[in-house]
């Protein structure tokens, strides 16, 4: 008897080493710890980032939408100063007035126009690209970004080779294209030539058309299809989403041009960034200037929110 009981509680003590202690799903301490160390080391990295964005970006921006519902009066009959009041003249003015309704309209207007011939001058330079890999591909690639960061040489550049001593005037002289030389400067002529230059969109669409099967057009050659056909009824549709978004930043870009008109054309121009500039100097009119510019972040934000669809469907491809 008493070496069954023996047996029984040995059993019994062996059965509760096993399996009969209920295990706790409660965190440990250590891991809560764990936790919230990694929190606090993101917040610590993304901490000087965030109040950077802030004081750069979100707290100018919330003075321009708040400045832009202002109205101004003036002072002791000398200066233009803002006065607080809740108003939707400046916007109302915006696109009533011709003076700043023709800028709106001419602004998008170029932007598109020469987002469009960019887009059919970058399309078979990025298609040579991503097929062929020409030797040096990585210096014409980069070639396509220097007037992008060198916007003020390029500016300059251009500005002489469309002088009429230039080497444009030059060559359509020496052709007997023209009898005088052209007026180009200090048109808006040269900014649209400028605008017209594929710059980046190069490099999207080369992304785009690389993400593009090969199989495909083959298929399409194997079909009957010849080259040219095989270019647009395959490629093209296939990269359309990369071809779509670098059409919108290009765009977007557009619409907020300011130095090449400033230095092609100067300071009166047509493009809205150089209308709000003159509203505040030497008009001294900020809550026209701030409505102007919430209008044109506007339509930047909308440009840029159909990239970022365009991008989503594309990954979802």
């Amino acid at each position: 008897m008493v070496s069954a009981l023996r047996k029984w509680a040995h059993e019994h003590k062996l059965s509760r080493s096993m399996g009969g202690a209920v295990p706790s799903h409660a965190p440990s301490e250590r891991g809560r710890l764990s936790k919230l160390r990694g929190k606090l080391s993101t917040l610590a990295l993304l901490g000087p980032l965030l109040l950077y964005m802030a004081l750069v970006f979100a707290v100018p921006v919330g003075f321009q939408i708040g400045f832009a519902f202002f109205t101004r009066e003036l002072y002791k009959g000398v200066i233009w100063l803002p006065k607080p009041a809740f108003s939707l003249e400046n916007f109302a003015r915006a696109f009533s007035d011709s003076a700043y309704s023709t800028s709106l309209v001419w602004t998008v207007g170029v932007a598109l126009f020469t987002s469009t011939i960019s887009i059919i001058l970058a399309l078979p330079v990025a298609y040579f690209l991503a097929r062929y890999k020409p030797v040096g591909g990585a210096f014409i690639e980069l070639s396509f970004l220097l007037p992008i960061f060198g916007e003020i040489f390029t500016a300059y550049a251009l500005a002489y080779a469309l002088t009429p001593e230039g080497p444009l005037n030059w060559l359509l002289t020496s052709l007997h294209l023209i009898q005088e030389p052209l007026r180009l400067v200090s048109s808006p002529v040269a900014v649209v030539i400028w605008m017209c230059l594929p710059t980046l969109v190069v490099l999207l669409i080369r992304s785009a058309l690389a993400g593009v099967d090969v199989s495909y057009e083959e298929a399409a050659q194997v079909m009957g299809a010849n080259s040219l056909k095989t270019f647009f009824r395959v490629t093209i549709p296939l990269a359309k989403n990369g071809i779509m978004g670098a059409l919108l930043l290009s765009v977007s870009g557009g619409v907020g041009a300011y130095t090449m008109p400033l230095i092609l054309v100067g300071p009166y121009n047509n493009w809205l960034t150089n209308k709000i500039q003159r509203e505040v100097d030497p008009f001294f009119n900020y809550p026209m200037a701030s409505a102007l510019g919430v209008l044109l972040t506007v339509i930047c934000a909308i440009l840029m929110y159909l990239y970022l669809r365009t991008q989503k469907g594309d990954r979802r491809r």
